[in-house]
């Protein structure tokens, strides 16, 4: 994080002040000498970011696949050898991603859907995003980043940052796959917007609950009843919205533990 000299305006006054804020820089990813595509990424977790865009793609279906991968920030390129042959998708889509995402197709095929024995009790994703929040130091200090984790429900396994949400994504999958972490049957949570390639990457991950503290769009709330991912939007003060398979979530703890004494 670097900081900027800046005018501030407060109270009827200006002042000059040093604030923190938010790095952002292109990464382009080349696979067996072919150029891919070109990320806007905050330079953190690179690796993981490459890792978890790669296999969300389905470029790769695990590191098995890949006899290296390297990451040099200061030129902005990552490079990554196949065991396989490789040949650049001609289709590209540009994402709602807030840093101009790419896909190379929507695919859902494939992808089953959840069964309803995941739940949540309602006070979860209060704590959870107060989990996620203390966990996220770039956007505590400049606001202009975010978030994601992966959570079994009680604690956060990973947390990534960065300034486009997908990427935050692509940075949880890539750790989860680099550490050996199954993110199946496990929460994921947003700071941002849950878009339909949003929901795409929770339904590769398998993971039956997508949290964040704002809304999703209607094709995103389609897909998730389709394949039976409970959302759960605008996450935030004491209340929440649920936008598919409200029937996982249960009362709170504490309220079960009373009616039982």
């Amino acid at each position: 994080m670097a900081t900027h000299r800046i005018v501030r305006y407060r109270g009827g006054s200006f002042e000059t002040v040093e604030i923190p804020v938010v790095r952002e820089q292109p990464l382009t990813i080349f696979v067996n000498g072919y150029e891919l595509a070109t990320l806007l990424c905050t330079p953190v977790k690179l690796d993981c970011l490459v890792l978890g865009f790669l296999s969300f793609e389905g470029i790769i279906q695990g590191l098995d696949e890949m006899t290296s991968l390297e990451v040099f920030p200061e030129e902005g390129v990552a490079d990554v050898r196949l065991t396989k042959a490789f040949t650049p998708p001609r289709r590209r889509i540009l994402t709602s991603g807030c840093t101009g995402g790419i896909t190379f197709g929507m695919p859902m095929e494939g992808l089953k859907a959840f069964s309803d024995e995941a739940t949540l009790h309602s006070d979860q994703p209060f704590d959870l995003m107060k989990q996620l929040y203390a966990e996220a130091y770039l956007y505590r200090e400049s606001r202009g980043i975010h978030a994601a984790a992966l959570s079994d429900g009680r604690r956060l396994l990973l947390v990534a940052e960065d300034v486009g949400r997908h990427n935050a994504l692509d940075k949880i999958h890539g750790e989860a796959l680099l550490q050996g972490i199954p993110t199946a049957g496990n929460i994921l949570l947003s700071t941002g917007r849950i878009s339909s390639e949003m929901l795409r990457k929770g339904a590769h991950m398998r993971t039956p609950f997508i949290i964040s503290r704002t809304s999703p769009t209607g094709l995103a709330i389609m897909a998730a009843k389709r394949f039976g991912i409970t959302v759960i939007g605008y996450c935030r003060g004491e209340g929440f919205n649920v936008y598919s398979h409200p029937e996982r979530l249960l009362p709170q703890r504490a309220a079960l533990l009373a009616t039982h004494h």
